[in-house]
């Protein structure tokens, strides 16, 4: 595509997806990714850099919504502000976080994704500026500890992202579902009135959840789950220990889901899910230290500040968490453990995965806190199906066994 543009007036790169970040170098993940092979199943920074720069683009604008990617993707002078375009005429590049953040996901959009879109279209006359959206995703995530979106330009940020903002009306109109207006008919026909209140709220209230539609919902979900994985063919060298618990008892997933939970708007506390954060008033902030305290927006310093982290079950589920456990049957290979959380609301259910893998530390131990493979969340209205993220799920996890066994056998060959 850009080798058949001759320079362009500005070239648009958006990127949204997993991101790697190997202390050295950068990585956009493409959809089987290695991280042993990095290079050649995902693409470097540097590798983007050297196709965006083909274009000869007066204006390159990078977009990139994963996690790390506020990372110093620009080589700089090694001055406060970088001054090096790395070989561009001008840059323009929007993380959605900070180097040491995750990119929260949502469905179907990532969080970041969702208010970008909502940034460009907040404007509704005349030119919209980059420095409109940029300003406008700032005070979006004022605020989020867990999410700080990180802004380079090598300019003033004033370039133009549209010359006419009525060009987006079509994508600010919205279909409606239903009309509350009353609709009349003259030819002798009855006029139907507009529903009342009431109406609406029984309405409403057919849709909602109740306690045998939520256990009908991840009983489903469960049975599905268990199902493809019990038949799944890596039975030789794994075997599978599946625990249900009615709360949050594996606390691995907690922070994740009070991330994602707390932002959520809920009508209603099923499930608690509360941050905060507070100036810890015993610690010595003398020097440096003070000096960090009032640049938050740029550095932390967790030892300064008392956090605290709740998550609570408060209605009665019989599975509310399964933690399914892969066990190797060889000392060559790690353990695998998956961990699915169901956060119910009145109109949806929330799933949480997270699967991490753990060396052996002991003949008969692994170690409890593992490797991050993936951690991902999904909400579903109670009367969607949710077989996708079954599929989703067990894909993950045979991606996870496939990797163990294709590293095994690497390390065999060289014995």
């Amino acid at each position: 595509a850009i080798e058949q543009i001759d320079t362009p007036e500005e070239l648009f790169f958006y990127f949204t997806g997993h991101g790697y970040h190997d202390g050295n170098e950068f990585y956009f993940c493409a959809k089987n990714f290695n991280l042993k092979r990095p290079n050649e199943t995902g693409i470097s920074n540097s590798e983007l850099h050297t196709l965006l720069r083909l274009a000869n683009a007066n204006l390159v604008t990078k977009v990139v919504d994963a996690c790390n990617s506020g990372v110093q993707l620009v080589k700089s002078d090694n001055s406060f502000m970088p001054q090096n375009k790395d070989g561009f005429k001008n840059l323009i590049q929007i993380s959605s976080c900070l180097d040491t953040q995750n990119s929260l996901t949502g469905d179907p959009l990532s969080l970041f994704t969702e208010k970008f879109i909502a940034a460009t279209l907040r404007k509704t006359e005349g030119k919209i500026y980059y420095t409109d959206i940029i300003s406008t995703l700032r005070d979006e995530f004022i605020g989020n500890d867990y999410q700080t979106p990180y802004f380079v330009f090598q300019h003033t940020g004033r370039e133009v992202f549209v010359e006419d903002a009525s060009l987006l009306d079509g994508l600010r109109k919205k279909p409606e579902a239903f009309s509350l207006m009353p609709t009349i008919q003259l030819e002798g026909v009855a006029i139907v009135p507009a529903p009342t209140l009431l109406d609406r709220l029984r309405d409403a209230d057919q849709k909602l959840a109740t306690a045998g539609v939520i256990t009908n919902f991840v009983d489903r979900f469960y049975d599905g789950l268990l199902t493809t994985i019990s038949t799944s063919d890596f039975s030789d060298f794994f075997e599978h220990r599946v625990v249900e618990h009615a709360s949050y008892v594996d606390t691995s997933t907690k922070k994740f889901m009070i991330r994602a939970l707390s932002k959520e708007k809920r009508a209603d506390n099923f499930v608690t899910a509360t941050y905060s954060r507070e100036l810890n008033r015993t610690s010595n902030r003398s020097g440096l230290a003070a000096t960090l305290a009032t640049m938050g927006s740029l550095y932390s310093n967790d030892a300064l500040y008392h956090e605290e982290w709740e998550l609570d079950l408060n209605c009665t589920m019989k599975r509310a968490q399964i933690c399914i456990t892969l066990i190797p049957k060889f000392s060559a290979l790690q353990q695998i453990k998956v961990v699915i959380s169901f956060a119910p609301s009145l109109d949806q259910s929330y799933i949480f995965e997270t699967i991490t893998q753990h060396k052996l530390y002991d003949f008969d131990r692994f170690e409890p806190i593992g490797t991050e493979i993936s951690q991902r969340w999904w909400r579903r209205k109670w009367d969607e199906p949710s077989d996708g993220i079954v599929s989703k799920i067990s894909e993950k996890l045979l991606e996870a066994v496939s990797a163990q066994l294709e590293a095994a056998e690497d390390q065999l060959k060289l014995t």
